[in-house]
């Protein structure tokens, strides 16, 4: 399974070249998305109307958008509590994306290389950082 960040995301639906012929390689895997992509992809409309049309077209694209469980919170403690044992630190928002993809055993593909190409965060979990100029 594969666990798309929001930044992904946005280039795949505005048809990124080079996020597109990255992604590629995964087309027999499952697609999926972390929930708090989902509520940042909610935060660019502003009316419900809009926001449950995205709803619909997120749920229609993906196989499944993952929800926030106890057990990946029980994660981002971890990731988060290891990665500052290094110095390392990662915004809230993309900690539970990234605890939300590694407790559901997904590879998380972020095209955020400042914030992901980093070997304690590789070391952790499964991150695929897509390289584009």
């Amino acid at each position: 399974m594969i666990v798309l960040d929001r930044d992904v995301l946005v280039k795949l639906r505005n048809s990124n070249e080079t996020v597109v012929q990255h992604l590629q390689q995964y087309s027999t895997r499952e697609w999926t998305i972390p929930s708090h992509v989902a509520w940042e992809s909610f935060q660019y409309h502003s009316t419900r109307a809009e926001m449950l049309q995205e709803q619909h077209h997120l749920r229609s694209s993906f196989d499944r958008i993952l929800s926030f469980t106890a057990d990946a919170a029980l994660e981002a403690a971890y990731i988060d509590r290891k990665l500052q044992s290094q110095d390392v630190t990662l915004d809230g928002i993309d900690l539970l994306n990234l605890a939300t993809a590694h407790e559901a055993g997904g590879m998380f593909v972020t095209h955020n290389r400042s914030d992901f190409d980093k070997e304690p965060i590789t070391q952790l979990a499964d991150v695929d950082v897509v390289h584009t100029e």
